[in-house]
Protein backbone atom coordinates (compact mmCIF):
# COMPACT_ATOMS: atom_id res chain seq x y z
CA UNK A 1 0.00 0.00 0.00
CA UNK A 2 3.02 2.31 0.27
CA UNK A 3 2.57 3.23 -3.40
CA UNK A 4 -1.13 2.52 -3.90
CA UNK A 5 -3.43 3.61 -1.10
CA UNK A 6 -6.47 2.93 -3.25
CA UNK A 7 -6.36 -0.50 -1.60
CA UNK A 8 -8.08 1.11 1.40
CA UNK A 9 -8.84 4.71 0.38
CA UNK A 10 -11.04 5.45 -2.69
CA UNK A 11 -9.95 9.11 -2.60
CA UNK A 12 -6.51 8.04 -3.87
CA UNK A 13 -8.05 6.93 -7.17
CA UNK A 14 -6.60 8.91 -10.07
CA UNK A 15 -4.75 11.47 -7.92
CA UNK A 16 -1.51 11.18 -9.93
CA UNK A 17 -3.16 12.10 -13.26
CA UNK A 18 -2.23 8.90 -15.10
CA UNK A 19 -3.52 5.44 -15.87
CA UNK A 20 -2.44 3.01 -13.17
CA UNK A 21 -2.60 -0.77 -12.86
CA UNK A 22 -1.12 -2.89 -10.09
CA UNK A 23 -1.20 -6.48 -8.89
CA UNK A 24 -0.14 -7.68 -5.44
CA UNK A 25 0.16 -11.19 -4.05
CA UNK A 26 0.69 -11.65 -0.31
CA UNK A 27 1.20 -15.03 1.39
CA UNK A 28 1.32 -14.92 5.18
CA UNK A 29 2.83 -17.35 7.68
CA UNK A 30 4.57 -19.72 5.29
CA UNK A 31 4.43 -23.24 6.74
CA UNK A 32 1.05 -22.89 8.49
CA UNK A 33 -1.78 -25.00 7.06
CA UNK A 34 -4.58 -22.73 5.85
CA UNK A 35 -2.49 -19.56 6.20
CA UNK A 36 -3.84 -16.40 4.53
CA UNK A 37 -3.28 -15.75 0.82
CA UNK A 38 -4.39 -12.41 -0.59
CA UNK A 39 -4.33 -11.34 -4.26
CA UNK A 40 -5.38 -7.88 -5.39
CA UNK A 41 -5.80 -6.18 -8.76
CA UNK A 42 -6.36 -2.43 -9.01
CA UNK A 43 -6.92 -0.41 -12.20
CA UNK A 44 -7.62 3.34 -12.21
CA UNK A 45 -7.28 6.49 -14.27
CA UNK A 46 -7.85 10.24 -14.10
CA UNK A 47 -10.41 12.00 -16.28
CA UNK A 48 -11.53 15.55 -17.10
CA UNK A 49 -8.08 17.12 -16.66
CA UNK A 50 -7.47 15.31 -13.37
CA UNK A 51 -10.66 16.48 -11.71
CA UNK A 52 -12.19 13.01 -11.58
CA UNK A 53 -10.71 9.59 -10.91
CA UNK A 54 -12.35 6.21 -11.50
CA UNK A 55 -11.16 2.69 -10.93
CA UNK A 56 -11.83 -0.92 -10.05
CA UNK A 57 -10.47 -2.98 -7.16
CA UNK A 58 -10.66 -6.80 -7.07
CA UNK A 59 -9.57 -8.73 -3.97
CA UNK A 60 -9.34 -12.49 -3.44
CA UNK A 61 -8.66 -13.48 0.17
CA UNK A 62 -8.23 -17.08 1.39
CA UNK A 63 -7.58 -18.30 4.92
CA UNK A 64 -8.49 -21.58 6.54
CA UNK A 65 -11.91 -22.67 5.30
CA UNK A 66 -12.75 -19.10 4.27
CA UNK A 67 -12.59 -17.51 0.85
CA UNK A 68 -13.66 -13.90 0.35
CA UNK A 69 -14.00 -12.19 -3.03
CA UNK A 70 -14.50 -8.44 -3.36
CA UNK A 71 -15.20 -6.24 -6.37
CA UNK A 72 -15.35 -2.47 -5.80
CA UNK A 73 -15.96 0.43 -8.18
CA UNK A 74 -14.15 3.58 -7.03
CA UNK A 75 -14.69 7.28 -7.75
CA UNK A 76 -12.87 10.42 -6.63
CA UNK A 77 -13.20 14.16 -7.12
CA UNK A 78 -10.01 16.20 -6.83
CA UNK A 79 -9.60 19.87 -5.95
CA UNK A 80 -6.36 21.45 -7.14
CA UNK A 81 -4.78 23.87 -4.66
CA UNK A 82 -1.80 26.22 -4.64
CA UNK A 83 1.81 24.99 -4.62
CA UNK A 84 1.04 21.65 -6.31
CA UNK A 85 -1.23 20.54 -3.50
CA UNK A 86 -4.50 18.68 -3.98
CA UNK A 87 -7.43 17.49 -1.89
CA UNK A 88 -9.59 14.64 -3.10
CA UNK A 89 -12.74 12.97 -1.84
CA UNK A 90 -13.64 9.43 -2.75
CA UNK A 91 -16.52 6.98 -2.80
CA UNK A 92 -16.59 3.27 -3.48
CA UNK A 93 -19.27 0.65 -3.73
CA UNK A 94 -18.96 -3.03 -4.28
CA UNK A 95 -20.01 -6.59 -3.75
CA UNK A 96 -18.43 -9.00 -1.28
CA UNK A 97 -18.87 -12.77 -1.25
CA UNK A 98 -17.89 -14.89 1.77
CA UNK A 99 -17.59 -18.63 1.22
CA UNK A 100 -16.82 -21.37 3.75
CA UNK A 101 -15.62 -24.80 2.61
CA UNK A 102 -16.01 -26.98 5.69
CA UNK A 103 -14.83 -30.04 3.76
CA UNK A 104 -11.29 -28.72 4.34
CA UNK A 105 -11.63 -29.44 8.05
CA UNK A 106 -9.96 -32.63 9.27
CA UNK A 107 -12.61 -33.92 11.68
CA UNK A 108 -12.51 -37.21 13.55
CA UNK A 109 -16.29 -37.36 13.33
CA UNK A 110 -18.68 -35.50 10.97
CA UNK A 111 -20.35 -32.50 12.57
CA UNK A 112 -24.00 -32.21 11.53
CA UNK A 113 -24.08 -28.59 12.67
CA UNK A 114 -21.54 -27.66 9.99
CA UNK A 115 -23.40 -29.55 7.28
CA UNK A 116 -26.58 -27.55 7.93
CA UNK A 117 -24.88 -24.13 7.70
CA UNK A 118 -25.34 -22.07 4.54
CA UNK A 119 -21.74 -21.68 3.43
CA UNK A 120 -22.26 -18.64 1.17
CA UNK A 121 -22.86 -15.06 2.21
CA UNK A 122 -22.97 -12.09 -0.16
CA UNK A 123 -23.43 -8.41 0.62
CA UNK A 124 -23.07 -5.03 -1.03
CA UNK A 125 -21.03 -2.40 0.77
CA UNK A 126 -19.77 1.14 0.29
CA UNK A 127 -16.98 3.33 1.62
CA UNK A 128 -15.70 6.89 1.77
CA UNK A 129 -12.34 8.61 2.04
CA UNK A 130 -10.33 11.81 1.73
CA UNK A 131 -6.73 12.30 0.67
CA UNK A 132 -4.49 15.38 0.79
CA UNK A 133 -1.20 15.44 -1.09
CA UNK A 134 1.57 18.02 -1.45
CA UNK A 135 4.96 17.73 -3.12
CA UNK A 136 6.64 16.30 -0.02
CA UNK A 137 3.91 15.00 2.29
CA UNK A 138 0.46 13.44 2.38
CA UNK A 139 -2.25 12.29 4.74
CA UNK A 140 -5.46 10.35 4.26
CA UNK A 141 -8.53 9.19 6.16
CA UNK A 142 -10.96 6.52 5.00
CA UNK A 143 -13.60 3.97 5.93
CA UNK A 144 -13.52 1.57 2.94
CA UNK A 145 -16.42 -0.61 4.13
CA UNK A 146 -19.02 1.13 6.25
CA UNK A 147 -21.53 -1.70 6.64
CA UNK A 148 -20.90 -4.58 9.00
CA UNK A 149 -21.11 -8.16 7.73
CA UNK A 150 -22.86 -10.77 9.88
CA UNK A 151 -23.17 -14.51 9.41
CA UNK A 152 -26.26 -16.24 10.78
CA UNK A 153 -26.90 -19.90 11.40
CA UNK A 154 -29.71 -21.58 13.34
CA UNK A 155 -27.83 -21.19 16.61
CA UNK A 156 -25.95 -17.91 16.55
CA UNK A 157 -25.12 -14.66 14.76
CA UNK A 158 -21.44 -13.92 14.18
CA UNK A 159 -19.77 -10.77 12.86
CA UNK A 160 -17.56 -11.48 9.86
CA UNK A 161 -16.54 -7.86 9.33
CA UNK A 162 -16.62 -4.70 11.45
CA UNK A 163 -15.94 -1.35 9.85
CA UNK A 164 -12.33 -0.18 9.89
CA UNK A 165 -11.02 3.38 9.83
CA UNK A 166 -7.65 4.00 8.14
CA UNK A 167 -5.45 7.00 8.96
CA UNK A 168 -2.26 7.39 6.92
CA UNK A 169 0.47 9.97 6.54
CA UNK A 170 4.00 10.38 5.25
CA UNK A 171 6.77 12.91 4.58
CA UNK A 172 9.52 13.01 1.94
CA UNK A 173 12.92 14.47 2.80
CA UNK A 174 14.81 15.08 -0.43
CA UNK A 175 17.78 17.13 0.76
CA UNK A 176 20.10 14.15 1.11
CA UNK A 177 22.04 14.33 -2.19
CA UNK A 178 21.32 11.10 -4.11
CA UNK A 179 19.31 9.61 -1.23
CA UNK A 180 15.73 10.56 -0.38
CA UNK A 181 14.06 9.49 2.86
CA UNK A 182 10.34 8.80 3.36
CA UNK A 183 8.96 7.92 6.80
CA UNK A 184 5.25 7.05 6.95
CA UNK A 185 2.62 5.66 9.27
CA UNK A 186 -0.66 3.77 8.96
CA UNK A 187 -3.11 3.44 11.85
CA UNK A 188 -6.21 1.24 11.65
CA UNK A 189 -9.01 1.41 14.19
CA UNK A 190 -11.94 -0.99 14.55
CA UNK A 191 -14.97 0.45 16.34
CA UNK A 192 -12.79 3.11 17.96
CA UNK A 193 -10.04 0.75 19.12
CA UNK A 194 -6.57 0.82 17.57
CA UNK A 195 -5.91 -2.59 16.00
CA UNK A 196 -2.90 -1.89 13.78
CA UNK A 197 0.03 0.53 13.70
CA UNK A 198 2.48 0.40 10.80
CA UNK A 199 5.69 2.43 11.10
CA UNK A 200 7.65 2.59 7.85
CA UNK A 201 10.96 4.06 6.73
CA UNK A 202 12.01 4.00 3.06
CA UNK A 203 15.04 5.30 1.20
CA UNK A 204 15.15 6.10 -2.51
CA UNK A 205 18.59 5.60 -4.04
CA UNK A 206 19.49 7.41 -7.28
CA UNK A 207 15.81 7.79 -8.21
CA UNK A 208 15.57 4.09 -9.05
CA UNK A 209 15.77 1.77 -6.04
CA UNK A 210 13.60 1.92 -2.93
CA UNK A 211 14.75 0.05 0.18
CA UNK A 212 12.98 0.17 3.50
CA UNK A 213 11.89 -1.38 6.76
CA UNK A 214 8.61 -1.52 8.67
CA UNK A 215 7.44 -2.29 12.17
CA UNK A 216 3.89 -3.60 12.60
CA UNK A 217 2.23 -3.45 16.01
CA UNK A 218 5.70 -3.51 17.58
CA UNK A 219 5.71 -7.31 17.06
CA UNK A 220 6.54 -7.84 13.38
CA UNK A 221 9.50 -6.46 11.45
CA UNK A 222 9.56 -6.22 7.68
CA UNK A 223 12.05 -5.42 4.92
CA UNK A 224 11.04 -4.24 1.46
CA UNK A 225 12.59 -3.27 -1.83
CA UNK A 226 11.28 -1.85 -5.08
CA UNK A 227 12.85 -1.02 -8.42
CA UNK A 228 11.25 1.58 -10.67
CA UNK A 229 11.94 1.90 -14.40
CA UNK A 230 11.71 5.52 -15.59
CA UNK A 231 8.59 6.22 -13.48
CA UNK A 232 6.52 3.73 -15.52
CA UNK A 233 7.10 0.20 -14.23
CA UNK A 234 7.59 -0.81 -10.58
CA UNK A 235 8.48 -4.24 -9.21
CA UNK A 236 8.68 -4.85 -5.49
CA UNK A 237 9.10 -7.48 -2.80
CA UNK A 238 8.62 -7.42 0.96
CA UNK A 239 9.43 -9.88 3.73
CA UNK A 240 8.00 -9.92 7.26
CA UNK A 241 8.90 -11.90 10.36
CA UNK A 242 7.19 -11.85 13.78
CA UNK A 243 9.30 -11.59 16.91
CA UNK A 244 6.76 -11.46 19.74
CA UNK A 245 7.15 -13.71 22.76
CA UNK A 246 4.12 -15.88 21.97
CA UNK A 247 5.54 -16.99 18.63
CA UNK A 248 6.95 -20.50 19.09
CA UNK A 249 8.03 -20.81 15.45
CA UNK A 250 8.97 -17.89 13.21
CA UNK A 251 6.59 -18.07 10.24
CA UNK A 252 7.50 -15.57 7.54
CA UNK A 253 5.30 -13.53 5.21
CA UNK A 254 6.15 -12.70 1.59
CA UNK A 255 4.61 -10.16 -0.78
CA UNK A 256 5.19 -9.46 -4.48
CA UNK A 257 4.03 -6.37 -6.34
CA UNK A 258 4.12 -5.13 -9.93
CA UNK A 259 2.57 -1.89 -11.19
CA UNK A 260 2.56 0.29 -14.26
CA UNK A 261 1.75 3.97 -14.85
CA UNK A 262 0.94 5.23 -18.35
CA UNK A 263 -0.39 8.36 -20.05
CA UNK A 264 -3.33 7.19 -22.14
CA UNK A 265 -5.08 10.57 -22.51
CA UNK A 266 -3.68 13.84 -23.87
CA UNK A 267 -3.97 15.64 -20.54
CA UNK A 268 -2.04 12.93 -18.70
CA UNK A 269 1.68 12.71 -17.99
CA UNK A 270 3.39 10.03 -15.92
CA UNK A 271 4.72 11.84 -12.84
CA UNK A 272 7.70 11.01 -10.68
CA UNK A 273 5.68 9.99 -7.67
CA UNK A 274 6.82 9.15 -4.18
CA UNK A 275 3.47 8.27 -2.56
Amino acid sequence: YLFNQALFNPAYTGVNDAFHASAISRRQWIGVDGAPLTNTLNVSSSFMKNKIGAGLLIVSDQFGVNRNTEIHAMYSYQIEMLNSRSLSFGLQTGYITHQFDFTKLNLEQPDQALINIDNNLSQTNFGVGMYFQAENYYFGLSIPKILKTEFEDPNTTESRYKNHMYLSGGVLFDQLLIIQFKPSILIVTVEGKIELIDLNAQFLLMDALWVGASLRNFSTVGLNGQFQFKNHLRMGYSFEMPFNEITNTAFSTHELMVSIDMAIFKHQAVPRRYF
